[in-house]
């Protein structure tokens, strides 16, 4: 039995996942965001599966995942790179047929400057103001594009999150009349939320991310995700504690009345958040465990009253999975399931089913 801690990774609910949100956009094509070494869930057996369920399209970050995805899914696929490249990369960029989104003008005139120029596509700011081409310089984006025009124009929605926001239709009609510019490239604006927010959202191809992983945004009326993880600590001790003491660094939590407490291996070693001291819970077989004490680097405590019977060395405790849902442990200490799973460290042994 191993002390460490671990999370079952459930490559079927993934590609379940992604079939269910490709499913809300009929008429686009359903990539699938693995950047991030696939938000901490594997890169490898995740990219292996929803290629083999029939995955044509992914994105990443950098020019160098789209390198070592390409090694994992072989040729059959495209591969974007959302943070773009460099004239450097261009041997990177030809050896591994990564598409490198470009996202400012003077990127653009560097690449376009390159003798054979790789194919590339064009990120437009519609109003994230992080990156992409500005509105205003869409007519200097079609002057320098005359010689080579883009494969693929996309953006970005702010909030998708909150589908009621009016800023997502502004986007919508804004990305709409930029992408009419250029009618022989794919478009692309739905990320997980977007793909939420109806089909005349999905445009050619759809991005989702988090969403294939079991978080994001609440899911329309009828439509459930599946977690793409189960992360589980074992129980290292178990003990009774009485009311006037206190558990953890800092003594931030003290017993009222009598209680049964387990410790397990989990902490912000592991990429667990601190965050979640006090305020994360863990579940044993459905029964919900709260966290007491501070979450520390390698251990934390948790109140197993109601689970007495179940406590004991050696049992694993659930803190993301089907009991404890991605998104409300977030919720819980204060951050996104995005940063929970990306945040696993190489110390949480990763099992595939």
């Amino acid at each position: 039995m191993s002390l460490s801690p671990q999370a079952l990774i459930h490559t079927d609910n993934i590609v379940a996942n992604w079939r269910t949100i490709g499913a809300l956009v009929p008429g686009a094509r359903p990539g699938a965001v693995v950047k991030a070494n696939a938000y901490g869930h594997g890169v490898g057996p995740v990219a292996r599966a929803l290629h083999e369920a029939g995955c044509r399209t992914f994105f990443v970050a950098y020019v160098e995942e789209g390198a070592e995805l390409r090694e994992i899914i072989g040729a059959n696929a495209t591969i974007m790179a959302f943070n773009g490249a460099e004239p450097e990369d261009a041997e990177l960029v030809r050896a591994s047929r990564v598409t490198p989104v470009l996202n400012a003008l003077p990127a653009l005139k560097d690449w376009l400057g390159l003798s054979d120029t790789p194919d590339y596509a064009v990120h437009i700011d519609t109003g994230m103001n992080r990156l992409g081409v500005r509105l205003e310089d869409l007519a200097a984006l079609k002057r320098l594009m005359a010689d080579k025009a883009p494969v693929h124009i996309m953006s970005h929605l702010v909030d998708s999150d909150d589908r009621s926001r009016a800023i997502n239709t502004q986007q919508f009609e804004r990305f709409t009349e930029a992408a009419s510019n250029f009618p022989e490239a794919l478009k692309s604006f739905a990320n997980t939320g977007g793909c939420f927010m109806g089909a005349a959202y999905g445009f050619d191809v759809v991005r989702p991310g988090i969403g294939l992983y079991g978080g994001g945004p609440p899911t329309p009326e009828g439509v459930t995700l599946k977690p793409g993880m189960t992360l589980e600590a074992p129980i290292l001790t178990v003990q009774a504690v009485q009311p006037g003491e206190t558990v953890g660094y800092g003594a931030t939590y003290q017993v009222e009345t009598p209680r049964t407490l387990a410790t397990v291996a989990l902490g912000y070693g592991d990429g667990f958040p601190r965050s979640a001291s006090n305020k994360g819970v863990a579940s044993l077989d459905g029964i919900q465990c709260p966290i007491v004490g501070r979450v520390s680097m390698d251990l934390i405590t948790i109140d197993v009253t109601q689970a007495q019977d179940l406590a004991m060395p050696g049992a694993f405790a659930q803190f993301i999975g089907a009991e404890v849902l991605l998104e409300e442990q977030a919720a819980r200490a204060g951050t996104v399931g995005y940063e929970l799973v990306t945040g696993l460290g190489h110390r949480v042994r990763r099992i595939y089913d």
